[in-house]
């Protein structure tokens, strides 16, 4: 599993419709404009959901928030008029306080910040709470309806008992699309494909879902992501497999990052002759050319297997690879 601390997700522009000189709405590109940076304190390579999911979610609900308290809470009060002062008191402490307790709720939405016990980070509990949320979907767990589109999105489901305790219950979500003062918000979950997949749901019975239907609900409809599994029969030394990737990548021999298959970017023989050299320092121990495929994917679709290419004329960039690889 690898980690990553400290990581700041960019939400960037995406399509937004917009009315033009004729009146008429038109989709706009999208574009590379950095609308916000959400927080994680670790990710790992292992996340269920995509973390560009969580992080447009939580995006939508800080930009609502901005909103009611930059011009919405401001305004409630003007223009003046006597006679519904009264009134106007009191929906402006309502939706201040609707707002403090969004805030209160956002903290807690995002498992991966919250797993710090008594104020102390300690590495051991870095993933507490995903791990929590994790067993949700062990065999034979009833889900309610706001626990199984927390996982869906990639929040945390465990705080529903806990700091969410009075967060709004999403069954309402099986029924018409919600309205009233505060909806803005609720439009935030109604929308996602998550909500929408989960109401029209014939596993949804009375609210309640099983964690096996769930996973049978989020395969059909891509929710959760799908680990390549050559990624999880890797077999290189972590260290070293991080160094043969920096160096391969300086060498212009592969593009793409660590945790993904890396794209062989040479000639085929090239690759050959380094999973050879590779199984020779016994770095790779088994059938050196199908092991090194759980890392490298191979270019061509020709029907000669790579172990059979000749060695190529110029190895030296390679060779030198491998040196530094033991040295």
């Amino acid at each position: 599993m690898s980690i990553k601390k400290d990581v700041y997700i960019p939400v960037l522009q995406g399509k937004t419709r917009t009315v033009n000189s004729k009146g008429k709405n038109e989709l706009s590109d999208a574009t590379n404009e950095v609308l916000d940076k959400i927080y994680f304190r670790v990710i790992d390579n292992n996340r269920k959901v995509n973390v560009g999911t969580t992080a447009l979610l939580i995006y939508e609900i800080n930009k609502w928030l901005k909103s009611y308290k930059e011009k919405i809470i401001p305004n409630i009060l003007e223009p003046t008029n006597p006679s519904l002062e009264k009134e106007k008191n009191k929906i402006y402490r309502d939706t201040i306080a609707w707002v403090e307790k969004w805030e209160h709720w956002k903290e807690a939405l995002i498992p991966e910040n919250r797993g710090v016990i008594g104020g102390v980070d300690l590495e051991v509990d870095r993933f507490h709470f995903v791990k929590l949320n994790d067993k949700l979907l062990d065999p034979n767990k009833s889900l309610t309806y706001s626990q199984a589109l927390f996982l869906l999105l990639g929040l945390n489901a465990i705080a529903l008992d806990n700091e969410l305790a009075d967060f709004p219950e999403y069954t309402t979500f099986t029924g018409t699309r919600p309205t009233g003062r505060y909806s803005k918000f609720d439009f935030i979950f109604w929308d996602t494909p998550q909500n929408q997949a989960l109401r029209t749901s014939a596993f949804v019975v009375g609210g309640k879902i099983t964690s096996k239907n769930l996973l049978k609900l989020a395969d059909e409809n891509d929710f959760f992501t799908k680990q390549d599994e050559r990624l999880q029969n890797r077999n290189i030394v972590q260290k070293i497999a991080e160094k043969l990737h920096r160096l391969l990548k300086e060498a212009n021999y592969i593009t793409g990052k660590f945790n993904e298959i890396w794209q062989w970017e040479a000639n085929r023989n090239q690759l050959s002759y380094l999973a050879k050299q590779l199984s020779q320092k016994r770095i790779l121990k088994g059938e050196c050319h199908k092991e090194l495929a759980n890392y490298i994917q191979d270019p061509s679709k020709a029907k000669r297997p790579l172990g059979n290419i000749k060695n190529p004329a110029n190895t030296e960039t390679i060779d030198s690879i491998i040196k530094q690889l033991i040295t």
